[in-house]
């Protein structure tokens, strides 16, 4: 065979392999046609039997409820002629007919009864759970409004309690204001009169569960006043007492002059005497707070006492200057006598300055009741005698002042006599 004879019959087995797997291709791609159509009818089939099994269940249910609905006709119309039955039987049990009428649809209910299938029994006992569960939740629901309306009728039974309770404690109060209609007595502290340093006002009141106001000024401006308030100028400051069943105090005055320079140091305070300033101590010998008063000392004693600190024994005029005050009042805290302002009406004297409200406009304290105290002012008539001044512990309204007696000898020595010193 030839060169060309030997090419050519190549080409030509060539072309014939690549005839042969062209077919073959096209044979494999029919097959996966084929494959694919045949899964798309599967499915359709699927989806068609699908389709005709849910329209068959679904035609089932229908007719189980048709069926349900006919029988829970039945069971209505039945037990309303079993109820009717058991009427007619209770008010004449003479009328056979009736009653065995009665007992044949009794007989028809039984026999439909034992017809139901399986499925209309089991649909028919859900029906009956259903109506079971309902009725338990309606009486769960009727104990719940039984408790809400028990709590109800409790919470209105306490409040009718509570108001009767009110209208009680309002009758009571009203009894108590009408038998007290005496109103309480307040007190201010410090008293009015002159200071030298800022000063913490309080307002008390002689009464349990008391209140208490003051206003500076005027009476404009009222604040409670069971704390302290802090002052330091020169004034009036108004207060007044209510008591717990509403009897107020009238308005009282205090007034305040903040001193800028005492000039007479420690304990001691100017007053003017004959238009000149003399210095007088502000408690009884020896002239410390929250001490207690030396007595049982004699006129001459008392002279020696004050000399030796570099004073001397307060004249009268000097003693009732620094008493009454500002104002030339009867007693150093007003015009009238107050059993509860000084020390006037017990069975000893106490500590110097304890008696708060016992203090005069210039400072000093317990100038009436608590000790006599020495004067250097002899007593007229009586060259032998000096006046002793203010009254003591159980003087009572005879404390004032200007109450002074001379029956005091200078060398004597009494339990109730004391002094202060001037300079």
């Amino acid at each position: 065979m030839s060169k060309s004879e030997e090419v050519k019959d190549n080409d030509i087995q060539k072309n014939k392999k690549k005839k042969n797997i062209i077919v073959l291709v096209l044979m494999f791609l029919l097959l996966l046609c084929l494959f694919i159509v045949q899964c798309q009818l599967d499915q359709m089939k699927e989806a068609a039997l699908r389709k005709q099994q849910e329209t068959e269940y679904e035609a089932e249910q229908r007719r189980i409820l048709d069926s349900l609905k006919a029988l829970e006709k039945a069971l209505a119309d039945s037990l309303a002629t079993a109820d009717s039955l058991a009427r007619l039987d209770s008010l004449a049990r003479q009328d056979s007919l009736r009653a065995a009428d009665s007992l044949r649809v009794l007989d028809s209910l039984n026999a439909l009864k034992n017809n139901l299938t399986k499925e209309q029994r089991d649909s028919i006992r859900r029906v009956r759970d259903s109506i079971a569960h309902v009725n338990d939740s309606i009486a769960h629901l009727k104990d719940s409004l039984d408790k809400v309306n028990k709590r109800i009728a409790d919470s209105l039974s306490a409040l009718e309690k509570a108001r009767l309770d009110s209208l009680e404690k309002k009758r009571i109060l009203d009894s108590i204001r009408a038998a007290d209609q005496i109103p309480p007595n307040a007190e201010i502290t410090p008293p009015a009169g002159r200071y030298y340093d800022p000063i913490k006002m309080k307002v008390k009141c002689d009464e349990i569960k008391c209140k208490t106001y003051l206003s500076i000024g005027d009476t404009l401006h009222p604040q409670e006043a069971s704390k302290t308030v802090e002052y330091n100028k020169t004034g009036s400051v108004f207060f007044y007492a209510e008591d717990s069943v509403g009897n107020r105090s009238p308005w009282e005055e205090a007034k305040y002059d903040m001193a800028s320079d005492n000039i007479c140091g420690k304990n001691s305070y100017p007053v003017p005497v004959n238009g000149k300033e003399v210095c007088v101590d502000a408690y009884e010998y020896p002239n410390k707070a929250d001490e207690p008063p030396k007595d049982m000392v004699s006129q001459e004693e008392a002279v020696a006492l004050c000399e030796k600190e570099g004073k001397h024994l307060c004249s009268l005029e000097e003693w009732q200057a620094a008493c009454r005050g500002k104002e030339k009042t009867k007693y150093s805290y007003g015009s009238s006598y107050k059993q509860n302002k000084c020390n006037t009406n017990t069975n000893a004297a106490k500590r110097a300055g304890r008696k708060e409200q016992c203090r005069s406009w210039f400072g000093m304290y317990d100038m009436n009741g608590n000790l006599w105290e020495w004067t250097s002012t002899k007593a007229k008539g009586h060259e032998n005698m000096f006046l002793v001044a203010g009254g003591s512990w159980n003087t009572n309204n005879g404390s004032s002042c200007t109450e002074s007696k001379f029956s005091f000898y200078p060398q004597n020595q009494y339990p109730s006599v004391g002094f202060r010193c001037c300079k």
